[in-house]
């Protein structure tokens, strides 16, 4: 019989397997499904956690016919189906219909356990083998859970937006780009070459609305891009094909330099998962720092994974990626150059490249620089024609006036010289024209329509702009600031909301909360979309998009970029500024417009079980709504005061139905040093992370106990080290310090030697200076300026200067004879790194003991000296210190 030790451990692995497995399993199917690379035949938790079920009651009901006296061994076995069958019933309850998949392991395992039920366990080898089978898959289950929890860190709900909503290409266009014939009328593009056989970087420009976006989509979805890629990569190699697009009208994300290298990096590592170990190492493992957090990758951390995927040389892996839109990047072209050509120099890594011909890129990458270029301009004229005739001839009303006047085919004509290979400009000219059409015009009518049409994109917008009908001019200037002005796309929610804005100036504080169906979301979308397209002329379009999993919403954007670019034209923004207050109304300003509206839209969000069911997708919202509070002070020196506690107590309100704590104590810790609030966060302490200065001031002033009320991280704590886990990316939440809001709540009684309790008593001031201390060496000079004149604040206020601090200090060592021989591995990234013959050089930390004045030695260099020579004020009794020590304010 099998000895009941032994039984009892195949029990807790059969244990530790579920646990490991409702933490693995509960993952998206899709991430699963691309780490494993199981096929399509899965099956779901559900499906899975019954048949655990079910095999549990087959076991108890076999024992039952089998034994009528059953031995401790029977017993045991009996035990472990309960077990089974106590976690099955877990699972069917908290996962519910999550998809996993049904490996072939499972299937072996549920087999194994029946087979052993059977024989009564006799075997005892077997068992042995069935036990080492199943710590086998446990291990196996920490490491895709691993990996799952790194893929989920990296995808942001913005990555595949863009591509989205970048129109296909038209039906037998771009196929040019794949033929080199000598007998073609147009120029040889080297395209198929480069992708069949050569690195480096093939650069394609245009101008603008040339169809760039669209050319790099359709290279990347068509089959014999992906064939001759495979030529270059070799018949036995995996190739790994990345996309990322530029949109300088989307979320900060779209635009910014963490969103191409975090995109990038999810779709090569999703692809390629043996690379997270490597190319991510201080994210990877069961005790990471980042262990069960959703925490935003620093562009440190994401250049540091990229550097490792470029210096990894597998010899089955290679690398193309696709980057579109290199002007719509939020920052200096010359930085972008920099991060693509270094990625370019591996040998496993080539990219193509898209944006318009500025001359940064034209110095980069134009006249022989890199490794292909292509004037997109210059070779669409074929697929313009092919793309009006089509449009055109399907018209029913064109294609019968073209069979009976000859003159329309020359008509056609001119439409395509006109277009100097923008399709924007055509796209915007044949609807035109087809609306002519539909008032029956004659071709003469076309003609004089066509030739009174703008020969520029500038132009045909000035001249939609100039024509908006004045009785309406006033709304349309208000929906293109709001568009404008947003952090990323609006709902259409919020376009309604501005008609109720106009009826009552206070709606928002007055409505309740009323959640929106998603059916009566699609009505909003339908009422909004007419209405922008009779106010706006087509100059904004509605985009279906999916928020935080499963809320759906429609978002307004811009048409193209170059309509965003227009308007932002000193002259136009200017009308747009006087036409949107044209009757009087001098207090409308845009930024508490958006105030308005994204509290009433909070209040619509449908969660009857609590704020937990759509964290990201509310905190998304507080936080624009955070900034755009922000700019009103900055703007018009007022603050928010009504909105922001309304919107406190409206998160407040959803919270209570599933948190003990306040709301804001939902959101994740930073990474670091002390940033965990065990319960003690507060709305307050979030307005001071969001800058929103005047708010806070005004708070403390009218209630100034609640500067000694707080407990946990003191508010001053908040100010110095405002770091902020968010979902998406805003302009003001950067690492620099309002050193404003440190020297009003210094000159309000906090104290930077306050002890922090849950930190083990570490003061505010020594949480400042190890936090500095640990980012030293990536900040920028403006970070610096402000850590600099923070400290100046707290050093007159008295902050200990003679203050020990523990830390650690980055140390290279050298290790080898000078001998050839074995290569070394540095400590963060595991890669070689050798200098010389066989010597090793490898960074490792130091503990390290500093006193404050060593601090701000190693902080700020020579500086520091002007810092350590500053007396301290003396500090003496105020109203503020009695209130929190007496609680008399």
């Amino acid at each position: 019989m099998l000895d009941p030790l032994t039984a009892l451990s195949l029990a807790a692995a059969i244990i530790q397997f579920v646990d490991w497995g409702s933490r693995l399993l509960s993952q998206s199917q899709e991430i699963y499904h691309s780490v494993s690379g199981a096929t399509e035949e899965n099956v779901t938790t559900k499906q899975i956690t019954s048949d655990i079920k079910a095999l549990s009651n087959q076991l108890k009901g076999k024992e039952a016919e089998a034994l009528r006296s059953p031995t401790a061994d029977d017993i045991a076995l009996r035990e472990l189906a309960d077990s089974c069958q106590r976690e099955a019933d877990k699972l069917l309850i908290v996962l519910h219909e999550l998809e996993i998949e049904s490996t072939q392991m499972m299937a072996q395992l549920q087999g194994e356990i029946e087979i052993l039920a059977q024989s009564q366990a006799k075997d005892s080898d077997r068992t042995k083998r069935m036990l080492n089978r199943l710590l086998t898959l446990a291990e196996e289950g920490r490491r895709i859970a691993n990996e799952e929890r790194l893929l989920k860190s990296l995808k942001f709900d913005e990555w595949k937006r863009r591509f989205t909503t970048i129109d296909k290409a038209h039906n037998q266009t771009f196929e040019w780009i794949f033929e080199d014939s000598d007998d073609s009328p147009l120029p040889k593009t080297h395209f198929k070459m480069w992708l069949r056989s050569q690195n480096g970087i093939y650069w394609i420009s245009g101008k603008a609305g040339s169809g760039k976006s669209t050319l790099i989509k359709f290279l990347c979805t068509h089959p014999r891009t992906r064939e001759y890629l495979q030529q270059w990569a070799g018949p036995d190699m995996t190739l790994i094909v990345a996309d990322w697009y530029f949109w300088s009208s989307g979320s900060p994300m779209q635009r910014s330099q963490e969103g191409l290298l975090q995109s990038l990096l999810y779709q090569i590592l999703i692809k390629c998962p043996e690379l997270i170990p490597i190319v991510c190492s201080t994210r990877w493992g069961d005790n990471s720092a980042y262990d069960a957090r959703n925490e935003p990758w620093t562009r440190e951390e994401l250049s540091n994974a990229f550097d490792a995927v470029a210096c990894q040389t597998l010899p089955s892996t290679r690398f193309c990626l696709f980057v579109d839109g290199l002007d719509e990047y939020d920052g200096l072209p010359s930085d972008i150059i920099r991060v693509l050509t270094r990625l370019a120099n591996s040998p496993s890594i080539k990219l193509c490249l898209s944006s318009r011909p500025w001359n940064e890129f034209e110095g980069a990458f134009g006249d022989g620089r890199c490794d292909g270029t292509l004037s997109l301009h210059r070779f669409t004229r074929r697929d313009i024609e092919r793309f009006v005739r089509d449009i055109l001839e399907t018209d029913e009303s064109f294609s019968n006036a073209e069979r009976n006047d000859p003159r329309y085919k020359i008509f056609v004509q001119d439409v395509i010289d006109k277009a100097n290979g923008v399709f924007l400009w055509v796209q915007l000219v044949v609807t035109s024209i087809l609306k002519g059409l539909g008032e029956r015009n004659k071709l003469e009518d076309l003609q004089k329509k066509l030739n009174s049409m703008p020969k520029t994109l500038g132009e045909y917008f000035r001249k939609i702009f100039n024509g908006f009908d004045e009785a309406y001019q006033k709304e349309s200037a208000q929906i293109f600031l709001l568009t404008t002005y947003a952090v990323q796309p609006l709902s259409v929610a919020l376009y309604q909301y501005l008609r109720k804005e106009e009826e009552d100036s206070g709606y928002a504080l007055k409505g309740a909360l009323e959640p929106l169906s998603e059916n009566e979301l699609f009505k909003i979308y339908e009422e909004v979309r007419e209405r922008l397209n009779f106010l706006c002329k087509d100059l904004l379009e509605v985009n279906k998009v999916v928020m935080d999993g499963s809320f759906v919403d429609y978002r307004v954007d811009f048409l193209h970029r170059t309509v965003r670019d227009f308007l932002m034209t000193k002259d136009i923004h200017g009308q747009l500024l006087q036409r949107a207050t044209d009757d009087g109304t001098v207090d409308w300003n845009a930024y508490q417009s958006l105030c308005k509206a994204m509290l009433v839209r909070i209040k619509s969000i449908p969660l009857p079980r609590g704020l937990q069911a759509g964290l990201n997708f509310v905190f998304t919202l507080v936080d624009e709504l955070m900034f755009y509070a922000f700019m009103v002070e900055k703007e018009l020196k007022a603050s928010e005061a009504n909105i922001l506690e309304a919107l406190d107590s409206v998160v407040e309100t959803y919270a209570k139905v599933d948190m003990a704590d306040h709301w804001t104590n939902a959101r994740d810790p930073p990474s670091g040093l002390c940033f965990e609030e065990e319960g003690c966060n507060s709305f307050l302490a979030l307005t001071i992370q969001a800058r929103l200065q005047l708010y806070v001031t005004q708070k403390l002033d009218s209630t100034p106990k609640l500067m000694g009320a707080k407990r946990g991280r003191p508010l001053l704590d908040y100010a110095l080290r405002p770091n902020l886990v968010t979902p998406t990316q805003l302009p003001h939440l950067v690492e620099y310090i309002d050193f404003k809001m440190v020297d009003m709540l210094l000159n309000r009684g906090s104290d930077a030697n306050q002890k922090v309790s849950i930190y083990d008593g570490i003061t505010v001031w020594g949480l400042f200076l190890l936090s500095c201390y640990q980012r030293k060496d990536v900040a920028d000079t403006q970070t610096q300026n402000t850590w600099y004149q923070a400290a100046e604040l707290m050093i007159r206020k008295g902050a200990d200067r003679r203050l020990k601090l523990e830390t650690t200090r980055k140390e290279t060592i050298t290790k080898g004879d000078g001998s050839q021989g074995t290569t070394g591995t540095t400590a963060k990234y595991k890669r070689p790194v050798t200098y010389g013959n066989n010597i090793t050089t490898v960074q490792i930390d130091v503990p390290v003991v500093y006193s404050a004045s060593e601090l701000l030695k190693e902080l700020f260099g020579g500086r520091a000296d002007e810092l350590n020579a500053i007396i301290s004020e003396k500090r003496g009794w105020s109203i503020w210190d009695m209130g929190r020590i007496f609680g008399l304010t």
